[in-house]
């Protein structure tokens, strides 16, 4: 079984490390960080809403080779001798409820790779769903000394599925990851059958936080993840669903 698992989270990270970018940004005292956010399909991106809302995003990128090939590709075809800059063509457009942590964006660039939403809905959902399934998940989070952002990927399990009694009114699951920041807007992956070599993976849900009391750093607190159904409804909400990810053409 831990080969079958150490098997699953390596063909995963390569299969979707290519899906994956980060968000520089400042707040208006021009604080820095990072976030993170994955591409959905047809250049269309998701994030966390607090990634992106209210503050200046300075640069959207990728350390994956697979992209810049495919900046390179577009400078050859444009005859520039410089990569192109990679920008947000569209949004970042939010969820409707101001209090779901989900965001979304075009960017100028498709990448080859895609992050396949899961069929877990709200309804869908027992007590006890997916606890102890296998998890991957991707994101940017800041590493000290290092000279630039560097895709992070840490496995675990799902631990738990719990609701918040603030906030959104959409389920979270608990990883057993360490939470840090940068994750935030980030995929976590989970195997629907991890023995499965031709499949049986596909988006748990997003980064949004880290639960802590009292002001603790965030490495102390639980990583949450909210489920899928808010980003579905999102990008449904702003025309931006890739026809391929609606799986269910009845969902409304």
């Amino acid at each position: 079984m831990q080969d079958n698992f150490r098997h699953w989270t390596r063909r995963t990270f390569s299969d979707y490390r290519g899906a994956v970018a980060y968000i520089a940004s400042t707040d208006n005292i021009g604080a820095e960080e990072i976030g993170t956010a994955f591409h959905v399909g047809d250049g269309v991106f998701v994030t966390a809403r607090h990634v992106v809302e209210g503050r200046d995003i300075k640069e959207v990128g990728f350390d994956d080779d697979s992209n810049i090939y495919l900046r390179s590709k577009q400078a050859a075809r444009s005859k520039t001798l410089t990569l192109p800059s990679i920008g947000i063509t569209s949004g970042p457009f939010f969820h409707i409820d101001s209090k779901t942590d989900v965001a979304c964006f075009t960017l100028s660039i498709t990448p080859d790779a895609f992050i396949p939403l899961g069929g877990h809905l709200d309804d869908w959902l027992g007590q006890y769903e997916l606890v102890l399934y296998r998890t991957l998940a991707l994101g940017y989070p800041p590493i000290p000394l290092s000279s630039r952002p560097n895709l992070f990927a840490s496995s675990g399990e799902v631990n738990a599925l719990v609701e918040l009694y603030s906030g959104t009114r959409h389920p979270h699951f608990l990883i057993s990851s360490m939470a840090r920041g940068g994750f935030s807007g980030g995929p976590v992956m989970v195997a629907y059958n991890e023995d499965n070599a031709d499949g049986g993976t596909a988006l748990l849900g997003l980064v949004t936080q880290s639960l802590v009391r009292d002001h603790s750093s965030t490495e102390t607190g639980y990583f949450a993840v909210l489920t899928i159904e808010p980003i579905y409804d999102c990008l449904k909400q702003h025309g931006l669903l890739p026809a391929f990810q609606n799986y269910d053409p009845d969902y409304e």
